[in-house]
């Protein structure tokens, strides 16, 4: 029997540094290109997984 409950919904922890790696990265994209912004927005993210976990 399928699971009918759909998919799992992302927890708020990860919204929240999505959101946040979203918005420093589109920050560096416009003040500095793509490669550092890309470069700000994985940052971003291993910072705040590692801070919140």
């Amino acid at each position: 029997m399928a699971n009918t409950n759909g998919p799992e919904l992302l927890p708020q922890r990860w919204a929240i540094i999505l959101l946040a790696s979203l918005m420093v990265g589109a920050l560096v994209l416009t003040m500095a290109g793509l490669l550092p912004g890309l470069g700000a927005a994985g940052a971003t993210i291993l910072g705040l997984h590692k801070l919140m976990a």
